[in-house]
């Protein structure tokens, strides 16, 4: 049968990002959004599994994949630091929206989301992120790196997990990153925890704990 739907949604991103400086060269930067970058997914698809069926926007969800038993519902998230140009002289008159605290709101809402979503057998989340920044740093205020770079979901209890990345590319003044994270439920020790309560109970039955003499 081939690699599991795992495995397709893997190889695709890789795939898609693989093909995005040829795509870039065609359309730059300034064209894209989350709509095109999920398009460029959607294209790459069938190469990787024709057997694999795709519905776009699908209950709210970005991208449903299915094949047989296996289901993936994907998220994609394409940020960039988007100009305001003039519409009668095509002369930039600053940036309109860009990386800040409320970006970064956006994307801890998508990540939760995607997570409350109810599970069941066969069906795995991913979310599908990309940022560009200036290579200068020129641009400013902060930049998406800061953000998302070494992102840590704030909920505990959501396991965001890396489960792909590529290169940086470089391309016309900007740097594009991408990664592929899974969303999941995270596991709790629950015998780890019960020793940390009875530690908290009882320092002094803490095995974990030197005695100074």
């Amino acid at each position: 049968m081939g690699q599991s739907l795992d495995g397709v949604v893997r190889s695709t991103f890789l795939r898609t990002i693989a093909f995005m400086p040829d795509e870039l060269r065609r359309a730059p930067l300034s064209c894209w959004n989350e709509s095109v970058f999920r398009y460029s997914f959607c294209r790459h698809l069938p190469g990787v599994d024709e057997g694999v069926q795709p519905f776009v926007e699908c209950e709210r969800i970005d991208l449903v994949l299915y094949r047989g038993d296996e289901k993936a519902f994907v998220e994609f998230k394409f940020y960039v630091h988007p100009r305001r140009f003039d519409p009668y002289t095509g002369v930039s008159s600053g940036f309109k929206g860009g990386p800040s605290p409320k970006n970064l709101h956006e994307f801890q809402r998508c990540v939760q989301q995607l997570h409350d979503r109810k599970s069941v057998p066969g069906l795995s989340k991913y979310i599908v992120l990309a940022y560009a920044d200036p290579l200068s740093g020129s641009t400013p205020g902060q930049r998406y790196s800061d953000y998302y770079d070494d992102y840590r979901h704030s909920d505990k209890g959501v396991a965001l997990n890396l489960h792909g990345s590529a290169s940086p590319i470089e391309i016309d003044g900007e740097v594009i990153q991408a990664k592929l994270f899974t969303v999941g439920t995270a596991t709790v020790d629950i015998a780890a925890g019960a020793q940390i309560e009875q530690a908290q109970a009882d320092p002094a039955k803490s095995t974990g704990t030197a005695e100074l003499g």
